[in-house]
C-alpha cells in the first residue's frame, strides 16, 4: 500500500516538470504515458529471467547512472544559483536570505521537524527500493561497508547544493512558487533553457530509476511470498516440476497492477498538492515496518501474529488519517470536520499538521497492537537482547570464565580456551560472548538444543525431565545424522581414506581404502596400530625400494610431527597411487589415497607426444633453415643477375644518348621534337635501370654507410637550388625554412632520400609550392618536404613504399621504385620515414635522424660548375665497347675536338702522345681496369685531366678516384654535365 503513493509521486513529478519545461498542460495524458512506459521498461529489465532474489546487474547499473546524472544536474543548478545570488541587489539578497534563515530559526523546530526526520530515517531501510539495493543486490557485507563513505559524500554534496538553490528561489521567484519546483523554475525564470533541460533530464532519470526499482522489488516480493506459495498449495500446480514459466508472467502482471494502482492514485490527487506531501504519506506507510524490523534484528523470539496485528492496525490508521484525505473529495472531508472521526483531528485531537497527526496515530496504534498481542506469551527470551546487554546477566552463569566452563563440556577445554582465552575470566558476559558460545555448542548438539542449554545456564533455571529428554533426543538425532552423513560421504568418494588418532591408531576408513591395499580381514579394525598396515605395505614392496623399518619409521614420523606430505608411486602391479596426508585440528592424521593410473598413462602419452613433437620441430626447423639458405642463395643470385643485367643494359643507353646528342646538332625542328622524345625515353629507361641497380645493391648488402658529422642546411640548400629550375618550369615555388641541425650519417645516402622526396614533390605538384624544413624533435632532427600537391589517399600511404607501386595520377614521371629505395636506404641509416597526407590537401614526407653533438666536419657537396668556353681539345677514349667509342667520337669531333681511342688498357698505355682529356671506361675486359690505367697515365704525365665513365656504382673505386682527382660519370652520361666538365680549365678546377 505504501508504495502506491510513492510511485504516484514519481508520476506526478514527471507530469509537473514536463508541463513546466514544455508548456503543455495535459497532466492526465502525460501521467498515463509515463505509467505505461515505465511499466514496459520495468518488465523488460526486471522479468527477462526468473531469479528468486531478482538480482539484476543491469538495473543496478541503471540506478548508479541515474544517481550520477541527477547529481550532475543538481550541481549545474547549484552553480547557477550561486551565480545569481552573488549578483543580487542588496535588498533583494537580504530579503531572500531572511526567508531562508527563518526556516532554520529555533521556532521552526516543531513537531513536524521531528516527525519528518523520523520518517526519513525509517525510509532508509523500510522503502522497498532501498531494501532492494542494500540487501538483495548486495553480494556480501563488504558491499555496504564500501558504499558507506561514497553515500555520505553524495548526500553531503546534495545538501550543499540545496542551500544556494533555496536562497536564490526565495529571493527571485514569486512568493506563491512551490519550493519543490525551485530547481526547475529558477533556470526557466532566467532564460537558461539548456540548464532547465539538464535539470529535467536529471529528474526524469531519477524518477524512472526509482519507479523501476520499486516495481521490480514489489513484484519480486509478491511473486515469491504470495503467488508462489499459492501455486504450490493448488493441486493443479503442485505436481508440476517447473514453475519457472509461470512466475515471470506473474511478476509482469504484478508490475502492471502496481503501476495501474499508482496511475489511479496520481490522477485522484488534487493538482495543487505539493509533491513533498505525497512523498511523506508514502514514507509514513513504510514506517509501519520499522517496529517489526527492529524487533526482528535485535529481539529474541519473533512473534509473527503480533507483527501482523501491529502492521494491520497501523495501516488502517494510516489509510484513514493520511491516505484518504489526499484522494477524497472536499465535500466528504467537510462533512467529517469537527466530528470524532475527522481524519485530520481524530477523536478531537487537533493542533498538529496532517502528517504529524497521521504518523503519530498510525505508529502509535501499530506499537499498541504489537505490544498487546505479544503479551499473550511473555517470557524472558522475548525481551530484546539489545536491552539485556545493558544489564549484567544474572543466575548461575555470570562471567566469561563460567561461560567458558560450560562450553568446554561440549567442545573440549582446548577449543574453548582458543575462543575465550583473550577475555578476562571475571569479565561480565556480553552479547558477543553469548553468541560465540551458542555457535560452538550448536556445532555439537544442534542450534535448538544449544539455545535451550545456554538459556538455562544463563538464567539459572532448571530443565524439567521432559525437556532434558527432548533435548537429548534432538542431540542424539543430530549426532546420528552427522555420523550417517560422514559415513555416506566417505563411502561415496573415489579416494581411499584412513584416519588415525593421537596415538596413531586407526579410527576410521572406507571400503575404497580396503579395496586399494587388499589388507587381511583381521588387520583393519578400530584401534589397530597404523604401523601394522604400513609395515604390511612395505613388505609387499608398495613403499618402494629400501628397508622396511625405514619406510615405517619415516611415515610414522610424518604423522607424529603433523607434517603434511604428498607423493606419487607406481605399485608392483603397475597401478599408480597418489598419497596425500595431513594433520587434523584436534590431533590425529588423515591419509587420502587416489588411483591416478589413468592420469599417469595420459601424462606419459602427453610426454611421449611432446618428445615426438620436439623431434618433429627440430626436423622441420632444419628443413626450414635449409630452405631459407636456398632462398637466400636464390635471392643473392637474383640480385647478382639483376645488377649484371642493369650494368649491361646501361651500356647501349649510354651510346644511344651520345648518338642522340650528336644528331641534335644537325637536325631540323621536326627532328628536334622526335629526338627530344627519344631523350625522354632514354631518361625513363635509365631511371628504371638505375633504380633496379640501387635496389639490387641494397638487397644484396652491397651498400655500407660511411657516416660523417655534418650540418643539414648546406646540403639541403644545394639540393633546393638544383631543383629550382625544374620547379620554375612548372610554375611552382620551392623554398627552404630557417632551421638547421647537425647529424652523423652518410650524406650521400641521405641525399638520395631527400632528392627522391623533392623529385616526387616537383613531379606531382601543379600549383602552389614546396617547403623544405628542418625541425628539432627532442634528440632527433626531422627533415620535412611539404608540398601542395593532390595528396595521397590513406589506403595508399603504405603500399606506395613497395616496388612498382604508383599513384593513379603519376603520369609518365616515375617507375614506382623511388620510395622503395627510400625505405631500404632509411633502414640502412637507422632513420625513420614518415608520411602525412590527405587527398586534395598535399603531403609531407619526413626523415628523422638522431642529432649529433660532435664537431662538424667539412663535407663537400657537388655544386654545378659554370661552363667557360675553351678551344679544341685532344681527347683519349678508352672503352671495351666499340659502339660507345663510336658514339663518343660522333659527339665530340663535331665540336672541334681531336679524338684517339683504344679498346683495352694495355693498348692505351703502350700508345704514344699526350692528351688534354682522357675518357676511360672502368671495366676494360680481362686486363687492367680504368682506375689502374688512369693511375698509369698520370704517372707517365701523358694526360691533363681524366674522367671515368662507367655503369658500375662501387663506392670503393669512387673514393679512390676522388682521392686521385679523377671525375666519375655514370652511364648513360648526361650531356650537359659532360659539356660542363669539358669546358672547365685546370685553373678553374684548382680554384675549386
Amino acid at each position: 500500500m505504501g508504495s502506491i503513493p510513492y510511485i504516484a509521486l514519481q508520476l506526478r513529478s514527471l507530469s509537473t516538470t514536463f508541463g513546466l519545461i514544455s508548456g503543455i498542460e495535459t497532466p492526465a495524458v502525460t501521467i498515463a504515458f509515463a505509467a505505461f512506459g515505465l511499466a514496459v521498461f520495468a518488465i523488460a529489465y526486471g522479468t527477462r529471467r526468473y531469479d528468486p532474489a531478482s538480482r539484476n546487474d543491469a538495473v543496478l547499473f541503471a540506478v548508479g547512472f541515474e544517481s550520477l546524472l541527477k547529481l550532475g544536474a543538481l550541481l549545474i543548478a547549484g552553480a547557477l544559483a550561486i551565480f545569481l545570488v552573488i549578483g543580487l541587489d542588496g535588498k533583494v539578497a537580504t530579503a531572500g536570505m531572511s526567508k531562508l534563515a527563518s526556516n532554520f530559526a529555533p521556532s521552526a523546530i516543531n513537531t513536524d521537524f521531528f516527525i519528518i526526520t523520523l520518517l526519513s530515517m525509517t525510509a532508509i531501510f523500510c522503502l522497498p527500493r532501498q531494501f532492494y539495493v542494500t540487501v538483495v543486490e548486495a553480494e556480501s557485507g563488504d558491499d555496504v561497508t564500501r558504499a558507506r563513505w561514497p553515500f555520505l559524500l553524495y548526500m553531503l554534496l546534495t545538501l550543499l547544493v540545496v542551500l544556494p538553490i533555496s536562497a536564490a528561489g526565495l529571493a527571485l521567484l514569486p512568493d506563491q512558487s512551490r519550493p519543490d519546483l525551485f530547481v526547475l523554475q529558477l533556470p526557466l525564470s532566467q532564460g537558461q533553457e539548456l540548464i532547465a533541460l539538464a535539470v529535467f533530464l536529471g529528474g526524469f532519470s531519477a524518477a524512472t530509476a526509482m519507479v523501476v526499482v520499486e516495481t521490480i522489488a514489489l513484484a519480486t516480493m509478491v511473486s515469491n511470498d504470495l503467488i508462489a506459495p499459492a501455486l504450490l498449495r493448488n493441486p493443479k500446480f503442485a505436481t508440476k516440476d517447473d514453475l519457472s514459466g509461470l512466475l515471470p508472467s506473474a511478476r509482469r502482471a504484478t508490475i502492471f497492477a502496481i503501476m495501474g494502482a499508482a496511475l489511479i492514485w496520481a490522477l485522484a490527487i488534487p493538482v495543487n498538492q505539493q509533491l513533498a506531501s505525497i512523498g511523506l504519506v508514502a514514507f509514513a506507510a513504510m514506517a509501519q515496518f520499522a517496529p517489526i524490523l527492529i524487533l526482528a534484528v535485535y529481539g529474541g523470539n519473533r512473534d509473527a501474529t503480533a507483527a501482523k496485528a501491529g502492521m494491520s492496525v497501523g495501516l488502517v490508521f494510516w489509510a484513514y488519517t493520511l491516505a484518504l484525505p489526499q484522494v477524497l473529495p472536499p465535500s466528504v472531508l467537510d462533512g467529517l470536520a469537527g466530528t470524532l472521526f475527522d481524519p485530520t483531528a481524530l477523536f478531537g485531537i487537533d493542533g498538529l499538521s496532517p502528517i504529524s497527526h497521521g504518523t503519530l496515530w498510525s505508529l502509535g496504534a501499530n506499537l499498541a497492537a504489537l505490544a498487546i498481542v505479544t503479551m499473550r506469551r511473555v517470557r524472558t527470551a522475548a525481551i530484546p537482547a539489545l536491552l539485556r546487554d545493558a544489564t549484567p546477566a544474572t543466575g548461575s552463569i555470570a562471567t566469561v570464565g563460567e561461560l567458558k566452563g560450560v562450553v568446554a563440556r561440549f567442545v573440549g577445554r582446548e577449543v574453548a580456551e582458543g575462543h575465550f582465552g583473550a577475555l578476562h575470566p571475571e569479565q561480565p558476559i556480553n552479547r558477543s560472548a553469548t553468541r560465540n558460545a551458542e555457535r560452538l555448542i550448536a556445532s555439537i548438539v544442534g542450534l535448538p538444543s544449544a539455545r535451550a542449554f545456554l538459556g538455562s545456564a544463563l538464567h539459572g533455571s532448571n530443565l524439567t525431565h521432559h525437556e532434558v529428554t527432548r533435548l537429548l533426543e534432538d542431540t542424539g538425532q543430530s549426532l546420528r545424522f552427522s555420523k550417517g552423513l560422514l559415513a555416506a560421504t566417505l563411502e561415496n568418494i573415489d579416494p581411499g581414506v584412513s584416519v588415525v588418532d593421537r596415538e596413531l591408531n586407526l579410527v576410521a576408513w572406507n571400503s575404497r581404502y580396503l579395496e586399494m591395499f587388499d589388507y587381511p580381514a583381521a588387520m583393519v579394525r578400530v584401534g589397530a596400530p597404523i604401523a601394522d598396515m604400513i609395515r604390511y605395505n612395505a613388505e609387499r614392496g608398495e613403499c618402494g625400494p629400501g628397508e622396511v623399518d625405514e619406510h615405517v619409521e619415516k611415515r610414522l614420523g610424518h604423522m607424529r610431527r603433523g607434517q603434511p606430505h604428498s607423493f606419487q608411486r607406481v605399485r608392483p602391479d603397475g597401478r599408480v597411487f597418489k598419497t596425500v596426508g595431513g594433520p587434523m585440528p584436534s590431533g590425529g592424521y588423515v591419509m587420502c589415497f587416489t588411483d591416478v593410473t589413468a592420469e599417469a598413462k595420459a601424462l606419459a602419452e602427453v610426454e611421449k607426444a611432446r618428445a615426438m613433437l620436439e623431434t618433429r620441430v627440430k626436423e622441420r626447423t632444419g628443413e626450414l633453415h635449409a630452405a631459407n639458405l636456398a632462398l637466400a642463395d636464390a635471392d643473392a643470385e637474383k640480385t647478382r643477375f639483376l645488377a649484371a643485367a642493369s650494368h649491361d643494359l646501361l651500356q647501349p643507353l649510354h651510346a644511344a644518348r651520345l648518338f642522340s646528342a650528336a644528331l641534335k646538332r644537325e637536325s631540323d625542328a621536326a627532328q628536334q621534337g622526335l629526338l627530344g622524345k627519344l631523350d625522354r625515353s632514354i631518361d625513363s629507361a635509365e631511371a628504371l635501370l638505375r633504380s633496379l641497380l640501387d635496389i639490387s645493391k641494397l638487397d644484396a648488402g652491397g651498400v655500407m654507410p660511411e657516416k660523417q658529422v655534418f650540418r643539414l642546411r648546406p646540403l639541403l640548400v644545394e639540393m633546393v637550388e638544383t631543383m629550382t629550375p625544374l620547379a620554375r618550369e612548372k610554375g611552382i615555388d620551392i623554398r627552404i625554412g630557417p632551421g638547421d641541425a647537425t647529424v652523423e650519417t652518410d650524406p650521400g645516402l641521405l641525399r638520395s632520400i631527400v632528392q627522391n622526396f623533392l623529385a616526387n614533390a616537383v613531379r606531382y605538384t601543379d600549383r602552389g609550392g614546396i617547403l623544405v624544413g628542418i625541425r628539432r624533435r627532442g634528440s632527433n632532427a626531422r627533415i620535412d618536404v611539404i608540398d601542395t600537391g593532390p595528396g595521397i589517399p590513406e589506403e595508399k600511404q603504405t603500399i606506395i613504399f613497395r616496388e612498382f607501386e604508383r599513384l593513379p595520377n603519376a603520369g609518365d614521371g616515375g617507375v614506382g621504385l623511388g620510395l622503395a629505395i627510400v625505405e631500404r636506404t632509411a633502414r640502412l641509416l637507422d632513420a625513420r620515414i614518415s608520411l602525412r597526407s590527405r587527398s586534395g590537401k598535399g603531403s609531407r614526407f619526413s626523415v628523422s635522424l638522431p642529432v649529433s653533438l660532435l664537431a662538424v666536419a667539412n663535407v663537400s657537396v657537388e655544386v654545378p660548375r659554370s661552363a667557360s668556353p675553351t678551344g679544341p681539345l685532344s681527347i683519349l677514349i678508352v672503352d671495351d665497347d666499340g659502339t660507345n667509342i663510336e658514339a663518343l667520337r660522333s659527339y665530340l669531333e663535331p665540336l672541334g675536338h681531336q679524338t684517339n681511342s683504344a679498346q683495352d688498357g694495355e693498348a692505351a698505355a703502350a700508345g704514344a702522345g699526350t692528351y688534354d682529356i682522357a675518357l676511360i671506361d672502368f671495366n676494360l675486359g680481362s686486363g687492367m681496369d680504368g682506375l689502374e690505367l688512369a693511375r698509369l697515365l698520370t704517372e707517365q704525365n701523358r694526360v691533363g685531366r681524366i674522367a671515368l665513365i662507367t655503369a658500375a656504382r662501387s663506392q670503393d673505386y669512387q673514393a679512390s678516384a676522388q682521392a686521385m682527382g679523377i671525375t666519375v660519370f655514370t652511364k648513360p652520361v648526361s650531356m650537359p654535365q659532360l659539356d660542363s666538365w669539358l669546358t672547365q680549365t685546370p685553373e678553374t678546377l684548382a680554384a675549386e
